[in-house]
């Protein structure tokens, strides 16, 4: 008889508190840094959800919006 070995799968839980621990070990951004990460989340983000209410928006037209440069057909 073969035997098998039995792993044990980590929780959810247990997945997000290992990446919780490693993320700690990462140094700090800059405060400039961190504003530039939340503006591209920022903009990642209203481009989904403008892409599930429909919209043909792309990520360059939004950023665009955002910025209050005028859109063009170019």
């Amino acid at each position: 008889m073969k035997k098998q070995k039995i792993t044990k799968r980590k929780t959810s839980l247990e997945r997000l508190l290992d990446l919780q621990l490693e993320s700690q070990k990462l140094p700090q951004l800059s405060p400039v840094e961190k504003a530039k990460l939340e503006q591209a989340f920022a903009i990642e983000q209203l481009y989904n959800s403008s892409k599930l209410e429909g919209s043909s928006l792309t990520t360059k037209m939004i950023d665009r919006a955002i910025y209050g440069k005028k859109l063009s057909a170019a």
